[in-house]
């Protein structure tokens, strides 16, 4: 599902300094009317300034000879020093701490590296208590919903919120796949695989520009979002009141197809939508040489829409698979 944690940091990296020229500033930028005055004291060659100094004051024959050569020493000095500051390397974006690319792809790996770990206990979990595994399952469900709000709605950058989220939300992931495996055999290969073609195709199209985020796009996927979010809270208080059972419901066919599966392949798309604006905000912030510590936030935007593609991808293909 959309992450609104990428609204509020384009917020952030619209709010950035920029040039007169509109381009991003990067970090030690002043104004032209801010910057330092000019060691020379205005003047644009310092030697005319000793040039004028022997003639105004002594005459150039008049004056000293080991004065006159002291301060072309000194002279020398300074322009030795800025000319060695000009040649100097320039600095990239890891030395001005800004983030990169491997940056959000180093924090992605450890990150999905702990959502594996964590569906890896799971899913054992589920071997040797099924029942109680699923309800921990479940209550943990809250867990990780309150660490989302955390770090959606924390004035700062929370990696250890983002490293717990991942860890507990890999075991319910490996609870919830054990108990579908148990129910439809091979589902949890299928779904995997089908996750991983889905994100490679959409990350692939964005790559090459065939898909570009727009206001349109943005609309659309947190529209769909917040109309997704609503419907499975709902389905739930009636589920758990007993009032309707949303099995029935979802088996209701539409031209032959489920309804369940309509719902689940509109909740896809609306999770590709949704990876595509996430793919878009690393761009601009690379582009815009935003801080490293944002690489973070970068990171749970996507971790989050890949998980929710799982689950609904999960979801379409228990109605096609044969249950044990």
């Amino acid at each position: 599902m959309a992450n609104p944690v990428m609204n509020s940091i384009v917020k952030d990296w619209s709010t950035q300094q920029t040039t007169p020229a509109g381009y991003p500033a990067m970090p030690g930028y002043q104004p032209a009317s801010q910057q330092a005055p000019n060691p020379y004291g205005g003047q644009s060659n310092p030697y005319a300034t000793q040039q004028e100094q022997a003639y105004g004051q002594q005459g150039l024959y008049g004056m000293p000879q080991d004065q006159a050569y002291g301060q072309q020493g000194a002279y020398a000095d300074q322009m030795a020093s800025y000319e060695a500051m000009m040649n100097a390397p320039a600095a990239d974006s890891v030395d001005r701490g800004q983030m990169t690319y491997d940056d959000v792809v180093v924090k992605s790996l450890m990150c999905f590296g702990l959502l594996v770990a964590g569906a890896v206990v799971g899913w054992m979990a589920g071997v040797i208590v099924p029942g109680l595994a699923l309800l921990a399952a479940l209550g943990l469900c809250a867990v990780t919903l309150v660490l989302g709000l955390f770090v959606r709605f924390s004035k700062k950058v929370r990696p250890g919120a983002i490293i717990a989220y991942s860890l507990i939300e890999g075991f319910v992931l490996g609870a919830l796949s054990f108990a579908f495996e148990m129910l439809y055999p091979g589902i949890v290969v299928l779904a995997v695989m089908a996750t991983l073609v889905v994100i490679g195709v959409t990350l692939a199209a964005f790559s090459f520009g065939f898909v570009r985020n727009s206001k349109t796009l943005t609309r659309v996927a947190v529209l769909g979002s917040v109309a997704f979010a609503i419907y499975y809270g709902v389905s739930f208080l009636l589920a758990v009141t007993g009032t309707v059972d949303m099995t029935l419901v979802r088996n209701i066919t539409v031209f032959g197809i489920p309804l369940g599966v309509i719902i689940g392949v509109l909740a896809v798309f609306i999770g590709v939508l949704c990876l595509v604006r996430d793919f878009d905000a690393v761009k601009v912030g690379v582009n815009a040489g935003v801080p490293v510590k944002y690489s973070w936030l970068c990171t749970f935007a996507i971790m989050t829409d890949v998980i929710w593609i799982y689950l609904e991808i999960l979801r379409i293909l228990s109605y096609f698979m044969r249950r044990d």
